[in-house]
């Protein structure tokens, strides 16, 4: 196991230097508002001019279809609403983040990828299942691979060992890494939203997301419903058949959910994959190249 001071550096280094910027706590917090307007959303998006031009650029991809060009935050923000830019400052945080952690092991842009398509599946899952709390599935889905990465940064070769001792499977790499490391990648994400200040109900998520079932409530069935959202979006990565990799999660994690094959295979048709390319491309660090 790799000595623990080393792994006391990490969190110090990660609750330094790993934040969600201002301008997305600003949003949030506007849209918790009675009286909050575009107007208040632009001004504040305004404030942030690297987030301003992706907002633009997000506005006029292909996925809106508009002829004529949107040149103003305003009518940006009116043509995306309000669900859709907090959604965008979100992942522009976390998108600054994966950037500053430059690692060996995986791809930032297959990082990136995976990250959307969770969140994207998440959401539309929890709607399958009749809640009303997709937006929270859809930062759960967004935000759960950023302690992976944190690892992989800091600790290559002990990450390399768990990938090759587990393969594919979920648990075995997550024991793999606490065995290997000190801490597996969700319990780490658990801490980081703990220090973000994100609800308890995420960090609740991201704790036990191994067993759903023993998170307590209301985390239980948005874990189970994220834990079937990152198995499917994963095992679609690793080439599977989607029938696959529905048949490898367990029926209690099913059940949990609320959530059937046919509900969550409709929820797969249904969560747009133009979408998720058009996100990527507008906050992906090689936007340009894409």
């Amino acid at each position: 196991m790799t000595p623990m001071p080393k792994l006391q550096e990490l969190f110090d280094d990660s609750l330094e230097n790993l934040t969600l910027p201002d301008v997305y706590i600003r949003l949030r917090e506007l849209m918790e508002s009675e009286t909050a307007s575009m107007a208040d959303a632009a001004e504040i998006l305004s404030s942030d001019p690297a987030l301003a031009a992706r907002i633009l650029r997000m506005a006029n991809s292909p996925y809106y279809g508009l002829r004529a060009r949107v040149d103003t935050i305003t009518r940006a923000a009116n043509i995306l609403g309000m669900q859709q830019l907090h959604d965008l400052a979100l992942a522009a945080g976390v998108a600054r983040i994966a950037e500053g952690l430059q690692n060996p092991v995986m791809d930032l842009n297959t990082f990136w990828y995976r990250s959307l398509h969770s969140a994207f599946l998440a959401r539309e899952m929890a709607s399958q299942a009749g809640l009303r709390n997709g937006e929270s599935l859809f930062v759960l889905g967004l935000l759960h691979d950023i302690g992976r990465l944190l690892l992989f940064a800091h600790f290559p070769e002990a990450c390399r060992e768990a990938l090759s001792q587990s393969g594919e499977n979920l648990e075995q790499r997550l024991s793999a890494e606490r065995q290997l490391i000190g801490i597996d990648a969700y319990r780490l994400t658990a801490d980081l939203v703990d220090h973000w200040g994100l609800p308890e109900h995420f960090s609740n998520a991201f704790a036990h997301l191994v067993r759903p079932g023993q998170a307590p409530e209301p985390a239980a069935r948005d874990t189970a419903i994220l834990r079937i959202a990152i198995e499917v979006s994963d095992g679609i990565d690793f080439d599977l058949l989607v029938e696959e990799i529905m048949e490898q999660i367990l029926p209690e994690t099913w059940q949990q959910a609320g959530l059937t094959t046919e509900t969550a295979m409709a929820a797969l048709q249904a969560s747009s994959l133009e979408m998720v390319d058009a996100m990527y491309r507008t906050l992906s660090p090689h936007a340009e190249a894409a």
